[in-house]
């Protein structure tokens, strides 16, 4: 009996003195409220990112897409990967030799490059296109290619944690700006043939291209051509831009094998023997 008198007798001073300790320190309470509410809303948005992640639907495009993808993240100080990248084909068309060496380097001197965002129809209907090219490179139909498959993706709906969208904050500069002026006179013509507009027989092209001049018209997907190489035609851009394609079709019909075909001889352009039969050509017959 002594002894359960000593056990109860213990818990209840245990429990005194927390009930001792509670009305002692009430004005604690209040705070650890207050700071338990404000963990809660800091924590919102990781808990919203946690939440979403339960739901990734991405789909088969928008996969293929990002893991090509150069990043925008530092845009704001013009510190970029996407910068980066513009300002290596500056250096290009300014004769650096050094930047170039270094440029060609990380990003190659000859590969595609896409303007595309998320939720876009004609981006998903065309990305089959270079998937397939990329896993049949230089075999079978689509063979006859110079270096290897390089191809690059910006996502110009990108914007950081205000809300403000990151390409912009590329495309602002002055010498990417320039350059997107510049692509538009070599592609319409001006300074020499331009062989896919004048065979393509696309209406739409030139008003395509000259939505290049306001960032938030721009098309996508808008793909470009850079070609570095001395054997690049006469009609590529100072900076390498040597095609642009927006929503393009596919060669000898509507498949994904068609449309990898249509990049296939963006390529291979002028090469011997491929002339008559693609539109890229100047010597193609129609």
């Amino acid at each position: 009996m002594k002894v359960l008198k000593a056990i109860f007798g213990a818990i209840g001073r245990f429990f005194a003195r927390i009930g001792r300790w509670i009305k002692e320190t009430a004005w604690v309470q209040p705070l650890l409220i207050v700071g338990g509410i404000f963990a809660i809303i800091f924590s919102i948005p990781y808990l919203t990112k946690w939440v979403k992640s339960w739901f990734n639907d991405e789909s088969a495009s928008e996969k293929y897409y990002s893991s090509k993808k150069v990043k925008l993240d530092n845009a704001e100080d013009h510190n970029s990967d996407v910068d980066k990248l513009f300002d290596f084909l500056e250096s290009y068309s300014e004769g650096k030799a050094d930047e170039i060496s270094k440029g060609k380097a990380k990003w190659g001197d000859k590969f595609f490059l896409t303007l595309v965002q998320e939720s876009c129809s004609s981006c998903e209907d065309r990305y089959g296109g270079f998937k397939t090219l990329e896993e049949n490179w230089n075999s079978g139909s689509l063979d006859g290619l110079d270096g290897k498959f390089k191809f690059y993706t910006i996502y110009v709906d990108t914007k950081n944690d205000d809300g403000d969208n990151l390409f912009e904050k590329v495309y602002e500069r002055d010498t990417v700006n320039a350059m997107f002026e510049e692509t538009i006179s070599y592609m319409s013509g001006e300074f020499a043939d331009h062989p896919y507009k004048d065979n393509s027989g696309e209406s739409s092209y030139t008003t395509s291209l000259e939505s290049l001049t306001n960032r938030e018209e721009i098309s996508t997907p808008t793909t470009f051509l850079i070609d570095l190489t001395d054997s690049a035609p006469d009609w590529t851009s100072p900076h390498g831009v040597r095609e642009v394609l927006f929503s393009f079709d596919g060669i000898g019909g509507s498949d994904n094998i068609a449309k990898a075909r249509t990049l296939h001889h963006a390529w291979i352009n002028d090469a011997e023997g491929s002339g008559s039969y693609n539109i890229f050509s100047p010597e193609y017959k129609k």
